[in-house]
């Protein structure tokens, strides 16, 4: 597999330690150095392998999702054979051509994203045969509409101002769920995920869960029957709001979790460098949360008339609780994923976080989509989150890295 780019995200440190391994003409006789080194090998290649691999890891799965979706002009007089259409979000009529100008097969691949509003969008790429036709068509219907269609149903058709040629914005007034769906059915996918053959080999994990009981786990604030091992499964009933903590704090390191909620618009996270404690008159912990949102979280709790801002269900990373940290992809205090690659309810997720002095990247079902920086905490607990809804967790896993220069100010209090 060729890596056809590698984010940074190793220390300087650990670097000149593996490029002191391979220059220094000197025998190694310490068993603990060696070992050191060893591991520090392993990781660098491992987050190499990661993150390099993201379009490769991220390739289509092959089940088609069943829906199709087509291009084609439209006017906005009426024109006899020409199929009468509302436009979205209105009572307007539009007329389209019978014929359908370019479809699925001409994209190369479809992401949804925010708009600068909050709302889904999609950002689609086409094939190259497609950016020929593409600018093609749409030079020659300057003036007319570009519409697109889901199932025959216009989803959107902005008016044609120039030529386009291989990148397009679809913006529409529909749903998170909506744009899901279209996504799919322009990829040819039924769900986000990573591929069959993952470039992760989790052999080299530690386990955080057994698939038992909550060995290596303890309660912080929730219920003895908050949290229940069934067939294999680790189900958060989501009552009463609060967390459970490891019971060994974590400095640098790749965690390996996958999650699915049971209902629409459930919300969870994962807590890394927390403090492991709740403070009186509250009920989460400190620390840099993982969201873990299902996606029609945005239409349970709207801003006024419209759905809430989708950064909310994209995998955001925030510290929590007071927890000082720099955004990579702002949106406030937050850090939002610039694709929306979360599954819906029933779904399973896989989340593959890189957390190495101060800085956290998260991958979301195959692809880095995220990251956040500047921890003022870069050693503590991890908690799952119980918060109101049913979760589920499974494979939890764990490979320390090799430590970086944290200070006594920015490590958890160590607990009992």
């Amino acid at each position: 597999m060729q890596c056809q780019r590698v984010h940074t995200c190793v220390l300087y440190s650990e670097f000149m330690l593996i490029r002191w391994i391979f220059s220094s003409k000197k025998p190694l006789k310490d068993q603990i150095a060696m070992k050191r080194i060893q591991r520090a090998q392993s990781a660098l290649i491992l987050i190499i392998a990661i993150i390099s691999s993201n379009s490769a890891i991220a390739q289509r799965e092959n089940d088609k999702g069943g829906s199709v979706v087509e291009f084609r002009i439209a006017q906005d007089k009426q024109i006899d054979g020409h199929d009468q259409a509302k436009l979205p979000g209105g009572d307007q009529l539009i007329y389209l051509d019978p014929e359908s100008q370019m479809g699925s097969k001409e994209i190369d691949r479809a992401v949804i994203i925010s708009d600068t509003d909050g709302n889904p969008a999609i950002s689609v790429k086409f094939t190259e045969a497609g950016s020929q036709d593409l600018a093609r068509i749409t030079s020659e219907n300057i003036g007319k509409r570009f519409a697109i269609t889901l199932d025959g149903n216009v989803i959107a058709a902005p008016i044609i101002r120039g030529t386009i040629t291989s990148k397009a914005i679809i913006n529409g007034d529909f749903t998170i769920q909506d744009a899901v769906k279209i996504t799919h059915s322009m990829n040819n996918t039924s769900r986000f995920s990573a591929a069959k053959d993952p470039t992760i080999p989790l052999e080299s994990f530690t386990p955080l869960f057994n698939g038992k009981d909550l060995s290596g786990w303890a309660n912080v604030n929730t219920e003895p029957d908050t949290w229940q091992v069934k067939e294999g499964v680790l189900v958060c009933s989501g009552l009463p709001i609060g967390v459970m903590r490891s019971e060994k704090q974590y400095e640098n390191f790749i965690l390996h979790i996958e999650w699915r909620h049971m209902k629409p618009g459930g919300n969870s996270g994962v807590f890394v460098w927390s403090e492991g404690s709740v403070p009186d008159g509250r009920r989460l912990p400190k620390g840099m949360e993982v969201q873990m949102l299902e996606l029609d979280w945005v239409n349970k709790h709207p801003r006024g008339k419209r759905p809430n801002h989708v950064g909310y269900v994209s995998g955001e990373l925030f510290g929590a609780g007071g927890l000082n940290a720099t955004p990579d992809i702002p949106r406030g205090r937050r850090s939002m994923s610039r694709e929306l690659r979360c599954n819906g309810y029933g779904q399973w997720n896989t989340y593959d976080v890189v957390c190495v002095d101060g800085t956290v990247k998260l991958s979301i079902n195959g692809k880095f989509v995220n990251s956040i920086r500047d921890s003022e905490t870069r050693r503590g607990y991890l908690c799952l989150e119980s918060e109101g809804s049913e979760i589920h967790f499974r494979d939890i896993r764990i490979m320390e890295l090799p430590p970086g220069e944290t200070t006594l100010s920015q490590r958890a209090t160590l607990l009992d």
